[in-house]
């Protein structure tokens, strides 16, 4: 079973994103990093080990990614993507006959299939196991301070041809809602202690 690593918000401006998900949904953050050059980071610790990555363009050109990420968000604020952790990453990159890209951050080491785009969800494997990641995780759960508390995501509401993205994400923790129209990740919800929110 393929698991829900993460979702991924684009935002204009990380500060001001950081500050409106406080004041709106009273969710706290933690620094995050630059996963790639021109690109800026900040994390919503969501249950352990799941989060909501906030990334931003600092720097249009200084990479493509960096000015893929900066014309998405040119409009406002909107859900870029998302991260699964496969049960085997090997597998799924020679079923599709793809080679995994290697990198890393400030968060340890990792694997990637798939670009990391709005199209489709991604693929990440780390150096270290799921489960020895969670006391970190709780840690930066407390950290965050959240004021009202975010757990689980309930669902993802997607854009795009159904049976192509079934293939390509395969068995997964968490349910898929499709809505046809461009590809995309139209919506994310997320269990609170105030009920669920629903990020878009």
């Amino acid at each position: 079973m393929n698991l829900l690593d993460h979702v991924l918000l684009g935002v204009r401006d990380l500060q001001a994103a950081t500050d409106r998900i406080r004041r709106e949904w009273g969710w706290g953050t933690v620094p995050g990093g630059s996963p790639v050059p021109g690109v800026s980071t900040a994390v919503v610790p969501l249950e352990p080990p799941l989060y909501l990555e906030l990334v931003a363009a600092t720097d249009p050109g200084a990479s493509a990614a960096a000015a893929g990420l900066a014309a998405l968000t040119s409009g406002g604020d909107r859900l870029f993507t998302w991260a699964i952790e496969p049960d085997d990453l090997d597998t799924r990159a020679a079923a599709f006959g793809l080679e995994p890209l290697s990198g890393g951050g400030n968060t340890g080491r990792w694997r990637l299939l798939g670009e990391v785009g709005p199209e489709r969800p991604f693929f990440i494997e780390y150096d270290v196991a799921r489960t020895d990641r969670l006391e970190g995780w709780q840690r930066a759960y407390t950290q965050a301070e959240h004021d009202c508390t975010p757990g689980r995501v309930t669902y993802l509401e997607l854009g795009g041809d159904e049976s192509r993205l079934r293939k390509w994400v395969g068995d997964i923790d968490v349910p898929l809602r499709f809505v046809g129209g461009e590809p995309r990740l139209a919506a994310a919800g997320i269990t609170t202690s105030r009920g669920e929110i629903v990020v878009r």
